[in-house]
């Protein structure tokens, strides 16, 4: 399994909006030229994940001068797979554990299926435990490191 840009993207825009919000929740708003001129992202994009992590009700925004965007609440209150769910979908390295998926030949007697769902008990255990936050504070640990 790997994850697309819209994962990735997403999961690095919430990391800068975790850090504005830890830095001053009550003033916490990014606007996303910056975050994306930051990231070297284009913003088009980014707008359009954004908006599917809006709707999930992840992010809030704020119109006006002092307006942009924010996370809903705290960045440990935020499960990485909240944000790999909305971008991602079902998170499935076989492509094939889906009950209904019916391009599988073979799929009643597979010896792969086995392992591959597996590994995904093992990652969506991995996102489900894991926080905005943690992900935040590993980075910043490892970024000190270099």
């Amino acid at each position: 399994m790997k994850l697309s840009t819209k994962g990735k993207y997403g999961l690095i825009a919430m990391a800068d909006l975790a850090i504005a919000y830890l830095n001053d929740p009550n003033d916490s708003y990014l606007v996303l030229k910056t975050i994306a001129t930051k990231r070297n992202i284009s913003e088009a994009y980014l707008e359009r994940i954004i908006s599917k992590l809006k709707k999930a009700n992840l992010i809030v925004t704020q119109r006006g001068s002092l307006g942009g965007y924010s996370l809903a609440r705290h960045p440990n209150d935020i499960n990485v797979s909240d944000v790999l769910y909305v971008l991602e979908g079902k998170l499935d390295v076989g492509g094939c554990s889906s009950a209904n998926d019916t391009s599988c030949k073979i799929k009643s007697n597979c010896f792969s299926q086995i392992v591959c769902e597996e590994i995904n008990v093992k990652i969506r255990e991995v996102v489900e435990n894991m926080t905005i936050e943690d992900v935040l504070k590993s980075y910043l640990k490892k970024s000190k490191e270099f």
